[in-house]
């Protein structure tokens, strides 16, 4: 992956003002990993921070300025989304921020880490800076305007080769239905455990320098007893077709092996494994 992204950003380089980038080896491909290394050691300290992935393409000049802008304009909202269109044009984010492409303040991402274990940056990441360290609920943080997206689609995504193979498009199902699994069991922590709101945070930070894998051994332990996530497949209304009975019989198989993966504790980046698991 490092030595793919060395060759992308080397195109640069023949600019009349070529980008300044750099290309960081972790040991583990882990993508909260990478967004605590990032934020809280690589990168300099800054008003504003705009995460990308890397596959995304955008798909107007002035998007990221949006992005931005938005933060500026708006002193209350603390991470705003970029909408992101599908291979078909199509957004795919109406309501909520997609990790694809988003921007967050400067003073909000320092306060933020990302505990071991969880499967989905994005997802920790807007819940907590939405719910206020998970002190509120997201409909309150949505009141007051902590969260916002762009009126205009800032990236394209999802139509790479890869996004085309079907055991990573499964590998990204049941990797979503075990990320939420995770973040309800994370919520629970930060709001009965901790308290939320600043003593919650006070804590997350105190536990990644004294104990990182908390979260971690937390779930190896409520996983013993308790690896059923929740059931949520997609409806089937009439007239059915084939299509639609396709698609739910995907997500009970993807379903199957969300079980079989917190079963086995594959939490974290482990969560995209899938050791050609077909039954």
């Amino acid at each position: 992956m490092a030595a793919m992204a060395r060759a992308k950003l080397a195109e640069f380089d023949q600019l009349k003002n070529p980008i300044k980038s750099q290309v960081i080896e972790l040991p583990i491909a882990d993508k909260c990993a990478a967004w605590n290394h990032f934020i809280h050691q690589a990168a300099d300290v800054a008003d504003y921070y705009i995460c990308l992935d890397a596959d995304v393409v955008l798909v107007q000049p002035t998007g990221l300025e949006e992005l931005l802008q938005t933060l500026i304009t708006h002193p209350e909202c603390r991470i705003c989304g970029g909408k992101v269109l599908n291979k078909r044009g199509e957004i795919t984010n109406h309501h909520f921020i997609d990790g694809k492409c988003y921007a967050i303040r400067g003073e909000i991402a320092r306060n933020i880490y990302i505990p071991n274990g969880v499967i989905a940056d994005d997802v920790y990441v807007a819940a907590t800076a939405l719910t206020n360290w998970y002190e509120t609920t997201p409909e309150v943080g949505e009141t007051k305007g902590y969260t916002r997206l762009t009126e205009k689609p800032v990236v394209r995504s999802g139509d790479t080769p890869r996004d085309r193979d079907k055991s990573y498009w499964i590998a990204c199902r049941k990797r979503t239905i075990m990320a939420e699994y995770a973040q309800r069991r994370l919520d629970y922590c930060m709001r009965s455990i901790f308290g939320g709101g600043d003593l919650a945070k006070t804590m997350v930070l105190k536990l990644a320098t004294t104990h990182p894998n908390w979260f971690l051994a937390y779930l190896h332990q409520v996983s013993r007893s308790d690896f059923a996530p929740q059931f949520n497949p997609p409806h089937l209304k009439p007239p059915i077709s084939i299509y639609q009975v396709a698609q739910f019989l995907v997500y009970c198989y993807c379903y199957l092996l969300s079980v079989l993966g917190i079963r086995n504790q594959e939490f974290g980046h482990l969560a995209w494994k899938l050791k050609h698991r077909y039954w």
